[in-house]
């Protein structure tokens, strides 16, 4: 039960952003968007609709191909985005209070970035899809095999050129630099509580640095069999992953049983199975 309504709260949540973002922020100042927010833009410019029915006319002719091409249980995962996106869009439309709260263009454009990437980022973290026209390049990947990164640039990439004529260079620009900004967040929003650090240790006394690792830090350990590329040697490393807050201590603690231990340390984006998202018991 708790899950459920956290899950609905945070597709509400990141509609509601992302809404908010393109609306009072990316259209106020004229700054070209993607997705079905910029077949919004078209579809105003050239048939003089509100760009909010614009977009829920696209995302639902799309959701209704998704359900007949991808199957419903797909489709079910985008009914919620398909509908409420272009409601929460028309609110922020017909409130003109919310409208010039940032001025600078520039500003509003990483801003929207920001909330855009983080919107998204929260709609996914529930198990859910944002639809639009990710459900096109699906449809067109289960059909013609065509990757999904590839046509899904493609038709950003189409709707961006048909801005450009309602568009001059600088609002073209701003548009860039919310979408690499939206990514951005969007790939930290997904990571995010789940980011740890992986340490490699090559050491003669691995033995007692796993029993360090196991009782004094409390985490977990695998030790790898191995041969010295020098040597020949048979011998072992030493692979264990940690919070961020535990690897100045792990430092510490091999660097005091052997200082001359080969350490590699890299960057993890998710862990999962005992000791992370299952009990250790």
């Amino acid at each position: 039960m708790k899950k459920g309504i956290y899950c609905t709260a945070s597709i509400l949540a990141g509609n509601l952003l992302v809404a908010f973002a393109i609306s009072t922020l990316m259209l106020d100042h004229s700054i070209v968007v993607g997705g079905v927010s910029g077949l919004g833009v078209v579809a105003q410019n050239y048939l003089h609709i509100p760009v909010s029915l614009g977009a829920a006319v696209a995302n639902g002719a799309l959701f209704l191909a998704g359900w007949l091409v991808l199957g419903r249980a797909f489709a079910l995962t985008t009914l919620a985005s398909t509908f409420v996106f272009p409601l929460f869009l028309r609110l922020f439309e017909r409130c003109p209070g919310l409208n010039g709260w940032m001025p600078d263009p520039l500003a509003a454009s990483v801003i929207a970035g920001c909330l855009i990437g983080l919107g998204i980022g929260l709609v996914i973290r529930a198990g859910a899809s944002t639809g639009g026209v990710d459900i096109l390049a699906l449809i067109l990947n289960k059909k013609r095999h065509i990757p999904v990164h590839l046509s899904l640039y493609a038709i950003d990439l189409t709707i961006l050129l048909l801005q450009i004529p309602l568009r001059d260079v600088t609002q073209i620009f701003y548009g860039l630099v919310a979408t690499a900004l939206s990514s951005m967040v969007l790939n930290k929003t997904l990571s995010a509580g789940s980011s740890l650090s992986q340490m490699v240790v090559v050491s003669d006394h691995y033995e007692e640095i796993r029993q360090a690792v196991l009782h004094q830090l409390d985490a977990g350990a695998t030790l790898l069999a191995v041969e010295k590329g020098y040597t020949g040697q048979e011998s072992k490393i030493l692979l264990t992953v940690v919070p961020y807050r535990k690897l100045p201590a792990l430092r510490a603690c091999i660097s005091g049983i052997d200082p001359t231990a080969f350490v590699i340390v890299s960057h993890v984006d998710e862990v999962n199975g005992k000791g992370f998202t299952l009990a250790r018991l």
